[in-house]
């Protein structure tokens, strides 16, 4: 069943008591995120790069070795435009398709409500629970970034 959804349980997240949700946001704002793709196998070189028996792999190799298939960032990218989701760019080497749409394109595609919070005098968009998405990709989708806009860390 091409529809059928699954946990990407990596993105579970909880608003937690100190946070305060202070309503959703509008639905025709518009918001970016970063899908992160799986990597590649571990080759032998590389593994021989890392035990220190192999010479390290220049920026180029790196990026033809350790980017992802081609075929997975096509995939992903058939998805995000299915969820009517703008591809603004995609690059095989950091594994990575950044991708833009309203809020409400947004909780479509990953079928989570977006909320709006408030901690520590701060305002940001933030989910509760775990993103959903589409079964053929387990796997290939390691993380989704950019729709949990909390702080995670403090400014002195």
């Amino acid at each position: 069943m091409a529809d059928a959804r699954i946990p990407l349980e990596a993105s579970r997240i909880r608003i937690a008591p100190e946070e305060r949700a202070a309503g959703l946001p509008d639905p025709s704002a518009r918001m970016e995120a970063t899908i992160l793709v799986r990597r590649p196998a571990q080759t032998a070189r590389l593994a021989a790069i890392l035990r220190g028996e192999a010479p390290a792999l220049s920026r180029q190799e790196a990026a033809e070795t350790l980017g992802a298939d081609p075929a997975d960032m096509e995939r992903v990218g058939s998805f995000a435009e299915s969820q009517s989701l703008t591809i603004v760019e995609a690059s095989a080497a950091k594994r990575t398709l950044r991708v833009s749409g309203t809020v409400a394109q947004m909780e479509a595609a990953f079928g989570i409500t977006l909320h709006c919070c408030e901690a520590g005098g701060r305002s940001y968009t933030c989910y509760d629970g775990v993103l959903w998405i589409p079964a053929d990709l387990d796997a290939i989708i390691v993380g989704v970034l950019g729709l949990d806009q909390r702080p995670v860390a403090r400014r002195r």
